[in-house]
């Protein structure tokens, strides 16, 4: 099972939190991590801190980090792998949409946006 690409690819979005940490980046990791960490709203610092690193770690995140303005300030953006698979992500977001008994109103919000949420 350790080679099965499938496997691979759920262990890595499967964790907590993963897949909305991945569409904060999308949208707002170009403010940092503490605006991220406000509107994610219920994530300990701990465990964005370890899913942004895990991210970073398999090339889907890319971390900047500016040294000329204090205090330090960092900013995070999906990488060219990061964007494919928030294209793969948005289609499981369709299938999910066109297949649920429960009709959400979506549109193109991110997950921490919805009420449901």
């Amino acid at each position: 099972m350790g080679s099965c690409h499938v496997f691979r690819a759920a262990d890595v979005v499967g964790k907590k939190w993963s897949i909305p940490v991945l569409q904060e980046v999308a949208l707002n990791g170009d403010k940092g991590f503490n605006e991220m960490f406000l509107r994610l709203g219920k994530i300990s610092p701990k465990v964005l801190s370890q899913r942004l690193k895990q991210l970073e770690k398999e090339g889907i995140v890319e971390k900047d980090i500016f040294t000329n303005s204090m205090p330090v300030r960092t900013s995070y953006k999906l990488t060219q792998k990061g964007r494919a698979l928030s294209k793969v992500l948005d289609s499981l977001k369709q299938w999910s949409l066109a297949y649920s008994k429960e009709k959400a109103n979506c549109g193109s919000i991110a997950c921490v946006d919805c009420p449901l949420y």
